[in-house]
């Protein structure tokens, strides 16, 4: 699989995804939300070279919550007036769908710029980054095993599920088989995560990690002075935008 051609710094692509989040939920307005969704982050998945894993995700963690917010307020939403259709103890209101609209298009829109961000970001090159720009040691290998977490158990466990299936492990739809095959899975993959932290924790000690010393990175700094002041430019850009609607909106 190809994927793009880098041009911003992950710590770049990272702070304009956070503030981007951060005006979605400021302006809370459906429309800004749709069209963050539609003209940056759809835009940005597709050309990311990972754009079926961004979108298995998205299905996984917003598809139910985007379910559950029609569903409820579709059906059940106590201020609604205008009844389009009435279904005895539940009636599906225009103000219900409007209100679900609205909460959809925020999750839908944050959750689409924090997953795009995480699944598309180069992980070692963003550690560099902040390596480099002298952030504690610990805290970026702490960083850096929690973002290459989720696709290294994704991994194992795909791993186990095959070695398990050919020891004869059958799932079927009852409940009783789920949970047998979550057991069998679940207990070699914890264990041998704890085993390979374990094992990293030795290596790191008898490499110096905890040191005082300076350190050496043997790779180039692709953060760029413009970038850094891109970066503090949009966050006070964003806080005086912030500060400006909330004010324009008490007063």
């Amino acid at each position: 699989m190809r994927f793009r051609r880098r041009i911003l710094n992950p710590l770049t692509e990272l702070t304009i995804a956070g503030l981007l989040v951060v005006l979605v939920l400021v302006v809370d307005d459906w429309r800004f939300s749709l069209a963050v969704l539609l003209l940056l982050v759809l835009p940005a998945a597709a050309t990311s070279g990972r754009a079926v894993h961004i979108a298995v995700a998205f299905g996984v963690l917003a598809g139910p919550m985007l379910m559950f917010l029609l569903l409820l307020h579709g059906l059940f939403y106590p201020e609604g007036e205008r009844v389009l259709l009435d279904l005895g103890p539940a009636a599906v209101t225009a103000e219900g769908l409007l209100f679900a609209l609205e909460m959809g298009t925020r999750v839908a829109a944050f959750t689409g710029l924090l997953l795009t961000a995480a699944l598309s970001l180069e992980v070692s090159e963003l550690l560099e980054t902040l390596t480099h720009r002298g952030w504690n040691r610990k805290l970026v290998y702490v960083l850096g095993s929690a973002l290459g977490l989720a696709p290294l158990v994704a991994d194992r466990a795909a791993q186990i599920t095959r070695a398990q299936q050919a020891r004869g492990l059958v799932v079927t739809r009852s409940p009783l088989s789920k949970l047998r095959a979550l057991v069998m899975v679940g207990r070699p993959l914890i264990a041998g995560l704890l085993t390979d932290a374990a094992d990293r924790s030795r290596t790191l000690d008898a490499r110096g990690f905890a040191g005082t010393g300076p350190r050496t990175s043997y790779r180039a700094d692709t953060d760029t002075a413009a970038q850094r002041a891109v970066r503090w430019g949009l966050l006070a850009v964003v806080v005086v935008f912030t500060s400006w609607w909330y004010v324009g909106r008490h007063t």
